[in-house]
Formats: C-alpha cells, structure tokens, sequence
C-alpha cells in the first residue's frame, strides 16, 4: 500500500510539472520572436488593462477563424496585435524584395519583375519573416505610458476605443499610415467577435 501511494505521489508530481510548465509558456499564436512578444503582451495589460489571468470562454467566432475555440479578450488582443506586427512585417519583406528586384533591371508592371518578387518572398523561411526590421521601442511599454485607468472589463465604449488607438501607437503605427487604422479595427472586431459568440 506504502509503495502504491508512493507511486500515485510521484505521478501527481510529475502531472503537476507537466501543467506548471505548460501554464508558463506565453501565448504566442504568430510563434513573435521573443521581444516582439513581449512588446505585444506588455501593451495588452498596460495600455488595454488585460489580464493574462483571464478565464478562457469556449464558443464558436463569428468571422474568426484565428481564436481558438477556448479564448479571452487577453488572447484575442495577443492574436490581433501579433497579425497586425506580421502583416506590416510581410509587407516590409515584399517591398523589399520588390526594390531588389527592380534593381536588377526588371520592368515594373511585367511577369519578370512579379515572379521575382513572388520567388524572393516565397524564398524567406517564416522565421526571417518574423525577424524583419520593425522600430520597436527596447523600452518596456510600462515605461513609456502611464497604466490603464482600470481593468478593460470596466471601461466605456469610448474609453476601449481610446485604448485600442493607443496600443496601436504604442506597437509603432502611426495613425498616418493604414496600418495604424487596419489595427485598431482588428482589435475592435476582435474584441466584438469574443463578446459576440455564436452559441
């Protein structure tokens, strides 16, 4: 009986271990290197007042298929800004490519030029994607903007949409370029899509 409980005792442990290590892993959908991830969790809890902590909700997502069916607000953010980061790194890399390829003497608006930037893009592994060049602040988020004034889950319509212009910003996005409103919009319809389940 002592070497049964023994035996139980060990395997809770090890199951213990397990979840403690499977807790600690940061929700990271975009698989952002490690700073961008850290950029996009700190301005989901400094500037939306969101909790990592938060409960997750099971339910089918209008329009959405990048939440999992068990999300929070705090996930939702973490998916909506990381896609907002990656669309404005993909960006960067066709351009890129696009001026390397116009370099090379290839007419704009023909075949030639098109399928050089399409094999260029298309040549990068998704982890070079993820390491392209975006200005983002070494300065921890807390740092550079006082904390919400109070948990998301408080605030006013006004107040959320004040935030999800902020966090745009704080992420590098001025509100001159269209990545800026293409943000605040992803986080606004995420937002919705979470309070909004289907069933």
């Amino acid at each position: 009986m002592t070497m049964r409980h023994s035996l139980f005792a060990a395997l809770a442990c090890c199951v213990a271990a397990v979840s403690a290590c499977a807790v600690e892993t940061p929700f990271n959908p975009d698989n952002l290197a490690a700073d961008q991830l850290a950029r996009v969790s700190g301005i989901c809890q400094t500037v939306m007042g969101l909790s990592p902590d938060e409960p997750l909700d099971g339910g089918y997502w209008m329009n959405n298929g990048r939440l999992d069916y068990y999300t929070s607000h705090y996930r939702g953010c973490i998916v909506s800004l990381s896609d907002s980061l990656q669309n404005v790194m993909d960006a960067q890399m066709t351009q890129e490519a696009d001026a390397d390829c116009r370099a090379k003497g290839l007419e704009p608006g023909s075949p030639d030029l098109a399928l050089c930037v399409l094999n260029s893009v298309n040549s990068h592994s998704p982890s070079a994607a993820r390491q392209a060049t975006i200005a983002l602040s070494a300065t921890p988020v807390s740092q550079n903007l006082p904390p919400a004034s109070g948990s998301f889950y408080n605030a006013s319509p006004g107040e959320t949409a004040r935030r999800e212009q902020v966090a745009c910003a704080a992420l590098g996005f001025s509100p001159s370029h269209s990545a800026f409103n293409s943000c605040v919009k992803g986080l606004s319809d995420t937002f919705y899509t979470i309070d909004h389940p289907i069933t």
